[in-house]
């Protein structure tokens, strides 16, 4: 189980409102991993420092002292004087409640906004950890690929019944990317499809899954520990490049699909 995971997990860990296969395989992870455990440590001793504290009820004067301050807001108009303070006038609910329902709004969605923007960013991180797992453990291997052909008519077929879904794969010879063949790996938590290029002597491996339900921050690339990543969305799929090459390559492989 990787760090971002088990990170991710830890609260219903510690809640023990995980699954028994789930809690084992993490207790184990933080048995071995020094830094996960000091983040398990930090959040049980932030829960109980919570639980010392305690609750404390709303005070009764809370609700017209609320009031009174959104009372006192001014009301921006064209050509009109701003809205009198609170003490020339007598608020009322009703004003109260104008002036709080947009802002209690306006809460709510940058909120939302900020836990989107959060949630997709730590996909994204995900992803790139595991494309960049995935490709060095290939590297590793005596080959990176399960069924090696050049022949995209030999290559698409082998994915029927391995995969869900049905990945494009292109002959991209002309333009100095050499199909080498494919393979099948783990990204995300799902199967996915590897197409494996050549250009000049680097090795590309291409990540391809279905967009929907993974979350898509749309095309971008990155360098990771030395390894240029681009990912990009076409046609219902998501792929994730991986290679040694610049930037510029990748962006060109990426226009190709």
């Amino acid at each position: 189980m990787h760090c971002e995971r088990v990170r991710e997990l830890l609260s219903p860990y510690l809640d023990e409102a995980l699954p028994a296969q789930d809690h084992s395989l993490l207790a184990a992870h933080l048995e071995a991993c020094q830094g996960c455990a000091r983040v398990a440590a930090d959040l049980r001793h932030l829960a109980r420092t919570l639980t010392a504290v305690g609750r404390h009820r709303t005070p009764p004067s809370l609700l017209p002292r609320l009031r009174r301050v959104l009372a006192d807001v001014p009301l921006p108009a064209a050509g009109r004087p701003a809205r009198p303070p609170a003490w020339r006038r007598t608020a009322t609910p009703a004003a109260a409640l104008r002036w709080a329902v947009p802002m209690l709004a306006a809460c709510a969605v940058t909120a939302i906004a900020t836990w989107w923007l959060f949630d997709l960013s730590q996909a994204e991180a995900r992803f790139e950890h595991d494309v960049l797992a995935a490709h060095m453990r290939a590297l590793l291997q005596e080959t990176a690929t399960q069924v090696v052909s050049a022949d995209t008519h030999s290559v698409k077929p082998w994915f029927n019944g391995r995969v869900d879904f049905s990945p494009s794969v292109s002959d991209l010879s002309a333009q100095g990317f050499v199909l080498l063949g494919a393979r099948l790996d783990y990204i995300g938590d799902r199967r996915v499809g590897v197409l494996v290029y050549r250009h000049r002597h680097h090795s590309i491996d291409v990540f391809v899954w279905p967009t929907a339900g993974s979350k898509h921050r749309g095309d971008r690339v990155v360098v990771v520990k030395g390894y240029t990543l681009a990912t990009w969305a076409r046609q219902g799929l998501t792929y994730w490049a991986i290679s040694d090459l610049g930037a510029d390559e990748l962006e060109t492989l990426a226009r190709l699909f």
